[in-house]
């Protein structure tokens, strides 16, 4: 299942290979950087993460529940190294939380270029339109765990491709298996690739007992793990998170909610099709005429990226972050297509020149810049809501009630108080971000929340954090009830 020694040689010795490594280091460096930035602030803490945050640094260990174990170790590894024996603040592990939440899935995806062959290196573009188009799309909600499992599932595919002939790199995969039990059952689609990548390797495994002994087991963990998945799907632990996932589906949450829309998915999506587009002209059309109608689809390709990110800038609808929440299966979804045509690729030997062009480094290089800058866009938001939070706690007293916070004089600050509205979360989010971590104000949850892991009501149960002084809290609590009476 692996390309001829003159199609890799060839794409080797071309010019192309100055290009492949300009791409993977610009991509790599471009996530990075752009995720430094997004810690400053802590904008990972958008959504559940904030109450997650709230739980590790308490019980200063992790917090695992359901079938993400894996996920949630690697992950909460820092944070809870940091509360046990460091004097680490809440907010700066929040920091670092944000940091390792959004870099795992680059990372992770930057593997693959050590376990590609040294002439088969340019395969690492396909985890990486994987991480442009996928992740992207959901990368404010950093908390999604789908993203991390993705990556891994990366991981997986290119030790089965290209590092699993030998009886050492047969063993360390499978024992890479064993973690993909805990990992999400969202991913089950990628389960499904590295089934169809073993189903290929069938005909091979006949007259060869080790080779026939790999494929059995490693077939035994793979249909074991996906029906793992599938049954956590059947009988998830949260069952609302089912009826918000299917919802979500039905009205196209994850592209467009409350007139603000999803465009790193919008963007990504676009450059998936021309991607496709410049494969299928170079599979179908004579070589010169190939290259002519690739440049067109490159021009095409240039405006609308262009086009994005005049819109990540100027446009304030372009940015929704419950539509980015409402995306955080799309990794694995996007993943199983590349991975799938990747496998094929593979499968029935077809020529580099197909994927490996200057019009996909351009697109790939180019769809980089535009969702970095929208990324960029959306935790220059996130810092705007930030301040605006810290400015409400600060000059606030007690228990202040969330419908007051709605409408104030500042517009932009409204409409980042309500595209930021994910409800019970707000207690978490006001402790966290509490000035010097001094508590004088929490805002309540909306009327009507039922899900209360904390209820700013009940003071004698607010978290015991490191840092974190209630005391103000406590008495302006005390002495509004006195004034309001029994």
């Amino acid at each position: 299942m692996q390309p001829t020694s003159n199609q890799s040689d060839q794409a080797l010795t071309a010019p192309n290979a100055r290009m492949l490594r300009l791409t993977f280091g610009f991509v790599l460096v471009t996530s990075l950087v752009c995720s430094l930035y997004a810690s400053f602030n802590a904008r990972g803490l958008y959504s559940d993460a904030a109450a997650l945050l709230v739980v590790i640094f308490e019980g200063k260990s992790f917090f695992v529940s359901g079938t993400r174990a894996t996920v949630e170790i690697l992950r909460q590894v820092p944070i809870v190294v940091l509360s046990k024996y460091t004097s680490a603040t809440l907010f700066e592990c929040g920091q670092v939380f944000t940091f390792v939440m959004l870099t795992l899935p680059t990372i992770l995806c930057a593997v693959c270029w050590l376990i590609a062959p040294r002439n088969q290196k340019a395969w690492i573009l396909f985890p990486l339109a994987s991480l442009l188009i996928g992740f992207a799309a959901t990368s404010m909600h950093a908390v999604g765990e789908a993203a991390i499992a993705t990556s891994y599932c990366w991981i997986l595919l290119f030790m089965l491709l290209f590092n699993t002939r030998s009886m050492t790199g047969q063993a360390l995969f499978l024992l890479l298996c064993v973690p993909a039990f805990q990992l999400h059952e969202g991913t089950f689609p990628m389960t499904v690739v590295l089934l169809l990548s073993i189903a290929m390797r069938v005909h091979s495994a006949v007259g060869h007992p080790r080779e026939r002994v790999f494929v059995g087991l490693a077939s035994l963990l793979l249909v074991t793990i996906f029906a793992n998945q599938i049954r956590s799907i059947m009988y998830p632990l949260f069952p609302d998170d089912r009826a918000h996932i299917l919802q979500g589906l039905k009205h196209f949450e994850f592209l467009y909610v409350d007139h603000h829309f999803n465009l790193p998915l919008f963007t990504g999506v676009m450059a998936m099709c021309t991607l496709s587009a410049v494969v299928f002209v170079y599979a179908t059309r004579p070589a010169e005429k190939a290259m002519r109608d690739a440049k067109m689809i490159v021009v095409a390709w240039a405006l609308f990226a262009l086009a994005a990110i005049l819109a990540a800038i100027m446009i304030e609808e372009s940015f929704s972050p419950f539509a980015q929440l409402q995306a955080r299966y799309h990794p694995p979804m996007i993943s199983a297509a590349l991975g799938t045509a990747m496998i094929l690729l593979l499968r029935f030997r077809l020529s580099d020149r197909l994927w490996m062009q200057p019009a996909t480094f351009f697109i790939l290089i180019s769809l980089c810049a535009a969702q970095a800058v929208a990324d960029v866009a959306a935790t220059r938001r996130w810092n705007a809501y930030v301040v605006d939070l810290q400015s409400r706690l600060a000059n606030g007293r007690g228990l202040i009630p969330w419908e007051t916070t709605l409408q104030t004089a500042d517009a932009a600050a409204d409409i980042n108080w309500r595209l930021f509205e994910i409800g019970w979360v707000v207690p978490f989010t006001c402790i966290i971000f509490a000035p010097n971590g001094i508590v004088n104000a929490i805002i309540d949850l909306p009327k009507g929340t039922t899900f209360r892991p904390l209820d700013p009501e009940r003071p004698d149960r607010l978290p015991a954090l490191r840092g974190i002084n209630y005391a103000p809290y406590k008495r302006f609590l005390a002495d509004r009830r006195s004034l309001n009476g029994p």
